[in-house]
């Protein structure tokens, strides 16, 4: 019985004490209500996804449509992985793109996305994370229900999944999780709160969003740094060596659970635009320096980066004009009603989002950070929010970014330094909570009454801070460089356009400044509760942020009837899909970086931030300085490529090329190259330049003809002759196999018009594999095929794709087979004391 009584006992400190400033429900209750409004808030907010089944048509959506259709087809016919994608830019990686094999949490929620949204389940995903985590830091749930709505709300966030960003919004959703379990783990140290750790960050990792996953990282070691320290200080060399194993068995197996596909981008790094500085013929001197290291160079990943006065756009949305394309609805320029505008005018080329936090946001984070400053979550995360703020800065903070950039592993592949504030939308919004907890506090007599004074310090330094602004905005020029491609008179409709913007949110800054100041007052004089400041500060945060996010124009569609209009075929598709054999084409003019082409055929253009840099060096220094002055186009890159069609609304008038079809509904005219090469061919002899500049100028010269000569970067192991008789014909291709039946008289080079890729491609003569594969040409590659008939296949087949996949699965089993085993040692041990 005394047992019986002990447990009771101890269950007796989770009923809360009842206040005239507290909800008269249980805690537990609240909770499950709360959740419920969250949900069915996100439901009303996205409801043509979640109950129409509708779809944001947004420019990557459609990317990813043309780029993904062949391989997913063929997927689907085959009952195989398209491990290679043949569909642009003449064929790149695939396998390390893919989602993760190994079975996790993750996975479930793919399997579910297939009926529901996958936004709103993320969104879902997201809220419950940061409501339980702030739960888990004893805030009351009122507290919680707010601070989840200020994160989950943050107008970014819809910016993401209207254009595509999908991975990055994930990635993002998983923060609350990630920190939950690393505060448990912090407060455990046992085996069962270090595999949590590890899945929720390994989940993270296998979004395959790196740059977030990188900034997460590094959030991890500034919370969890001083806990570590503290206990070297403390001379606790038993309980730190005991954490450091843990947390370093647990950060190795959330890698190795990644390991597919983890460490397969990283085996694609080296040969991608993102792994190395691609070379310019224009710019040989400044570029050979650039090319010391790999990476992009640091001009172009600096491009999108925060200038110190645009982190106003986080209290005004409207600072720099909001986005670079927005519905103009306002009344000083009738003329532009209805149109899109545009209006940002600020440091960066252009932006598709806000990245205003709200005002309640900013002010409740601000007083959380202030009177909680020597709290150890909120000290870290102070000091790690105000590192990537000056990391935002990009080139605009060029000293302190290059620190990173040079040094720091990794560091060099990302782009956006911009991109580091979102992980502020979440840590401001945790800083909020601290701060509606600190006004809690003051409600039920744990802080001196007098404190409140600090409160208002703070809100009159916001309006203060709202009046310099203002009086500063008096010499904004609201005028951007991209106004020059506009008339004299039309600009000063977009100025007009652009003060009005600003000057609608400087009014609503100061209201929503005004109507806080108030609140908080009414509720510090005791004349309204904890209860009903809160619930005015949800709807007002919500109805704030909301109204920014529904300025984030969304056309929702069927995404079936918008893949089957949008990718609709034309005569010019008609026409190219009735020629059986395998080629390639090129869609010349503004339709080179559209992934349109490669829903249909095999394109050497299209869009993709990670194509190969040997395809993005020809492309830039070579496809178009011909040597030829009647034709733009370098028929030797045509040759290389395997181009047999050019798409065009030009008109090209040169003895290579035959016009063979007319598309008048699109203006499209689409020419035969009457020289084209087939995918593989022998060739007389070959030139070695090892040095990249001087092969890429060489291709640029009537000097190669790559019908009769490859340029190779090595030499050869085995002695080459030029035939005098030889044949070669396409048997068979699919995204991982392609085939040839060939014959030479004499020991020679086969070129294969297929990009080079050691880790992946393995060729076979008569199934026996080729010990030799030489780079050629400066993007494809070759080998040296003995006199005879001869089969010859060239296969993509990774073994890391399968390695890895084994990896990840045996680290998955590790981790899950933890839990189980730590939750059934816990549950006996319980029993056994309640026996």
């Amino acid at each position: 019985m005394a047992k019986k009584s002990k447990r009771t006992k101890r269950a007796e400190p989770s009923q809360k004490k009842i206040t005239k400033n507290s909800i008269n429900i249980s805690h537990r209750k609240q909770d499950y209500i709360f959740l419920a409004i969250i949900t069915v808030l996100l439901i009303y907010l996205l409801k043509p996804m979640v109950i129409d089944g509708l779809s944001p048509q947004g420019v990557d959506v459609v990317a990813a449509k043309g780029k993904s259709h062949q391989f997913v087809q063929w997927n689907k016919e085959s009952g195989e992985k398209a491990l290679w994608n043949p569909a642009i830019f003449a064929g790149m990686p695939q396998y390390y793109d893919y989602s993760p094999v190994a079975f996790s949490i993750d996975n479930i929620l793919v399997w579910f996305s297939k009926f529901a949204s996958a936004v709103f389940l993320y969104y879902l995903i997201g809220a419950l994370g940061m409501f339980m985590f702030l739960r888990y830091l004893k805030l009351p749930p009122l507290i919680a229900f707010i601070a989840t709505l200020m994160f989950i709300l943050m107008p970014h966030y819809k910016a993401l999944w209207i254009t595509g960003h999908f991975r990055k919004f994930r990635a993002l959703m998983y923060l609350p999780w990630i920190l939950l379990a690393f505060k448990h783990f912090e407060n455990k140290k046992n085996i069962l709160s270090a595999a949590l750790f590890a899945i929720a960050f390994g989940i993270q990792i296998r979004t395959q969003h790196y740059q977030i996953i990188f900034y997460t990282g590094l959030m991890i070691f500034a919370v969890g740094v001083y806990p570590f320290l503290k206990l070297l200080i403390q001379k606790d060399y038993s309980r730190f060596s005991k954490s450091f194993i843990l947390l370093t068995a647990s950060l190795a197996l959330a890698v190795l659970m990644s390991a597919q596909p983890l460490f397969l981008a990283k085996e694609y790094l080296p040969y991608s635009k993102r792994g190395k500085t691609t070379i310019s013929l224009s710019d040989k001197t400044r570029l050979n320096e650039a090319n010391s290291k790999d990476g992009v160079k640091i001009g172009y990943a600096t491009q999108w980066s925060t200038h110190p006065t645009e982190t106003l756009t986080w209290l005004i949305p409207h600072f720099y004009g909001g986005m670079s394309q927005e519905k103009y609805t306002g009344k000083e320029a009738p003329q532009l009603k209805g149109m899109d505008i545009p209006s940002y005018w600020g440091f960066m080329p252009f932006t598709q989002s806000f990245e205003y936090m709200g005002i309640l946001t900013l002010l409740f984070a601000t007083i959380g950070a202030w009177f909680f400053r020597k709290n150890n979550l909120i000290k870290s995360l102070a000091f790690f929010s105000l590192f990537l703020v000056l990391l935002s800065f990009g080139r605009h903070f060029t000293s302190f970014y290059e620190l990173f950039f040079n040094y720091v592993p990794f560091f060099n592949k990302f782009r956006a330094p911009m991109m580091s504030v979102t992980i502020n939308f979440f840590i401001f919004s945790v800083f909020a909570a601290f701060g509606l907890k600190y006004l809690y506090e003051i409600s039920i007599g744990k802080m001196d009454l007098q404190a409140q004074k600090f409160i208002f310090y703070i809100m009159g330094g916001f309006f203060f801070l709202g009046l310099i602004i203002w009086l500063f905005s008096q010499g904004f020029s609201f005028s951007s460089p991209g106004d020059s491609r506009y008339a004299q008179q039309t600009v000063a409709l977009f100025k007009t356009a652009r003060k009005e913007l600003f000057n609608q949110d400087l009014v609503r800054y100061f209201l929503l400044i005004g109507l806080s100041a108030g609140i908080v007052f009414a509720y510090l004089k005791k004349k309204i509760s904890f209860v009903i400041m809160g619930i005015v500060i949800a709807i007002v945060t919500s109805i704030d942020l909301i109204d920014i996010q529904s300025k984030t124009g969304t056309n929702y569609t069927d995404p079936q009837k918008l893949e089957k209009q949008y990718f609709r075929k034309t005569a010019t598709d008609l026409f190219l899909t009735s020629d059986k054999e395998i080629f390639r084409m090129l869609p010349a003019g503004k339709s080179f970086s559209s992934n349109r082409d490669g829903y249909f055929h095999q394109s050497i253009g299209g869009y993709s931030p990670t194509k190969m840099y040997t395809i993005e060096e020809l492309i830039e220094n070579n496809l178009y300085n011909s040597w030829d002055k009647k034709l733009p186009i370098n028929t030797n890159v045509l040759q290389i490529l395997n181009v047999k069609y050019i798409v065009t609304q030009a008109n090209l008038v040169h003895n290579d090329f035959q016009l063979v079809n007319v598309d008048n509904a699109n203006k499209l005219n689409t020419y035969l190259y009457l020289n084209h090469l087939p995918r593989g061919y022998f060739v007389k002899g070959y030139k070695i330049i090892t040095d990249e500049y001087e092969r890429l100028e060489f291709i640029n010269t009537p000097a190669f003809t790559p019908s009769d000569m490859a340029l190779l970067e090595e030499k050869p192991l085995k002695v080459i002759n030029a035939p005098d008789s030889t044949f070669s014909k396409l048997t068979n291709f699919t995204p991982n196999i392609v085939e040839f039946d060939t014959y030479t008289d004499k020991q020679s080079l086969f070129v294969i018009s297929e990009l080079f890729y050691p880790p992946g491609w393995v060729i076979y003569i008569d199934n026996d594999a080729v010990k030799q594969v030489l780079k050629t040409n400066h993007a494809v590659q070759s080998i040296v095929v003995p006199a005879g008939n001869h089969k010859i296949k060239i296969a993509f087949e990774p073994a890391s794709y399968y390695r890895n996949i084994k990896i990840a699965s045996v680290s998955v089993s590790i981790l899950y087979l933890s839990i189980i085993i730590s939750l059934f040692l816990g549950y006996r041990n319980r029993k056994r004391l309640n026996v």
